[in-house]
């Protein structure tokens, strides 16, 4: 710990982590010593031996965000109430009653509504509480200052975040001196960001990026002489470093978009043998309604592949059962399929998964036995997604099915024969690293089925995720797009129906794009 001012302590945890190390600050008020952010491995004994300070003394502490390892040292000073932001107080309940929040996606299913829930991100546990509960004190609102600390909302790395603006010198308390901001994870030292993952409020919407540019734009109006974040170097120059964050968010955030007219790169299709489907060739089918996620390959011994089963139709359960059946049955009259052999999920996500189980039951009632084939690093995921931290899993989606039984589980790059076609199933990336990519030559053409590893004919970046294990360069967009672009598909089938044709040159400049982007993302990042 060391002393910054006559009147404000700085501690920095000695602990190892992904979240750490911690700063904790103690600031000595009219009120008495304030405790900001405080990490586990500041004791009472540490406190009292660094600063001189009682720990008795120590009877209020303030939370900026809470996450688990800027308010575990709370254990150590029970005596004292904790302060946490409006929105911030379910955290401040623990771990136990975390888990037990509701994750479930409630109607109306609209996609709009997928992120910034309390407590998940689509189904999966994207907060940090401590594992034990705070007894909580007055919240911090920004209505009114509290303990001499003007309460400024932040919201960004955390959906409730604050900034704890105050003034200290040499008397202590609010006279005079230098204007120090508590400011959490809202800026690290040169401009960049401590992290990107606790802005994914929205998986992919960018809400929380856009609500930290707000923020940083809104402190910068405020004098500062000293920024005191909860992760890093202390920042003496607030004015020049929130410049420097809004210059590089905005830079990703807002990014020109491509003016290249993409029509040449969509394939033309025609109507399909039912109202449900579009013809891509003769043996390729993809379903037409929009948002769905299935096509269909055809063997001319009257059987069938699948990629995906998802016609994402958020209706009631059993309407949606009855729609996917008559499509099913309309499809197989209309095409004289007589088996549906194999079906190969892209990804785990349940709108490209959730009819699978039903498909496998339909065609079981005919006396034969449908197939379920993926990567065996993405097996696991599909079957047992309650393992996984991911979000928009099959039990998200409200379905008549929990998970998917995989038949067979392939290492990367594996090729199966299955009638006049070869198959070969390789890890791809992208939205999630946890993709099949599938190649196949059908009626001459060499068609990769990406699942939703590519945004369709666009030209420019996808939002960057890191959810869903989804590094952009390593394991993300960009690695997805390093593992197609050899290959040279003349025919790519995305999820959700786009279909492109002939797409290298659009690989090639969605690349070029990913390296700008991959090193304002680098710059960003700390």
């Amino acid at each position: 710990m060391s002393q910054l001012l006559p009147n404000l302590w700085h501690f920095t945890s000695t602990l190892t982590s992904p979240q750490h190390p911690v700063n904790s600050y103690v600031v000595a008020t009219i009120y008495g010593p304030v405790l900001i952010d405080p990490a586990a491995d500041l004791t009472p004994a540490a406190l009292k031996t660094l600063s001189g300070l009682n720990p008795q003394d120590i009877r209020h502490l303030l939370i900026t965000h809470l996450h688990a390892e800027n308010a575990a040292g709370g254990a150590n000073f029970p005596q004292a109430r904790v302060h946490v932001p409006p929105g911030d107080e379910y955290l401040a309940a623990g771990r136990a009653a975390y888990e037990a929040l509701d994750i479930s996606w409630l109607p109306p299913w609209e996609w709009d509504t997928r992120g910034n829930y309390r407590g998940h991100l689509a189904g999966a546990r994207n907060e940090r509480p401590t594992d034990f509960p705070l007894p909580l004190g007055e919240p911090l609102r920004a209505t009114h200052n509290i303990l001499g600390f003007k309460v400024l909302p932040t919201p960004g790395h955390g959906k409730s975040a604050v900034t704890l603006i105050t003034t200290l010198g040499v008397g202590g308390g609010e006279g005079g001196g230098k204007t120090v901001a508590f400011c959490g994870d809202l800026v690290y030292a040169g401009g960049r960001l401590w992290n990107w993952f606790d802005c994914d409020w929205d998986y992919g919407l960018q809400g929380g990026q856009l609500a930290l540019l707000d923020s940083a734009q809104k402190l910068s109006q405020e004098k500062l002489d000293l920024l005191c974040p909860t992760h890093g170097p202390l920042i003496p120059d607030p004015a020049g470093t929130l410049e420097q964050l809004r210059t590089r968010l905005h830079a990703i955030l807002n990014a020109s978009p491509s003016t290249l007219n993409t029509d040449r790169f969509v394939a033309p299709v025609t109507p399909g043998p039912t109202p449900d489907f579009i013809q891509v060739s003769p043996h390729l089918l993809v379903y037409s309604n929009a948002g769905g996620n299935l096509a269909v390959v055809l063997s001319d011994s009257g059987n069938a592949l699948f990629i995906d089963d998802g016609l994402c139709q958020w209706i009631p359960l059993e309407e949606r059962s009855a729609r996917h059946r008559q499509a099913i049955s309309n499809l197989k009259k209309a095409c004289g399929i007589q088996h549906i052999e194999l079906v190969i999920p892209t990804h785990y996500h349940g709108d490209h998964t959730e009819n699978i189980p039903e498909l496998v039951a339909l065609e079981k009632e005919t006396g034969t036995h449908t197939q379920v084939v993926c990567l065996d690093i993405l097996a696991e995921a599909i079957e047992h997604p309650e393992r996984f931290n991911l979000d928009r899993t099959l039990p998200w989606y409200d379905c008549k099915y929990r998970t998917v039984h995989i038949d067979r589980k392939v290492p990367s790059h594996t090729v199966l024969p299955w009638h006049e076609y070869q198959i070969e199933i390789f890890l791809l990336g992208g939205q999630t690293y946890y993709t099949n990519g599938t190649q196949i030559t059908i009626d001459g053409r060499r068609i990769i089925f990406v699942g939703d590893s590519l945004g369709g004919p666009s030209p420019d970046c996808e939002p960057i995720l890191t959810y869903n294990d989804a590094d952009p360069a390593t394991r993300g967009w960009a690695f997805a797009l390093d593992i197609l672009r050899p290959r040279r598909p003349d025919t790519i089938v995305c999820g959700h129906g786009p279909v492109l044709a002939n797409p290298h040159d659009l690989l090639t400049i969605k690349r070029a794009a990913w390296d700008q982007r991959l090193a304002e993302f680098a710059a960003l990042s700390a």
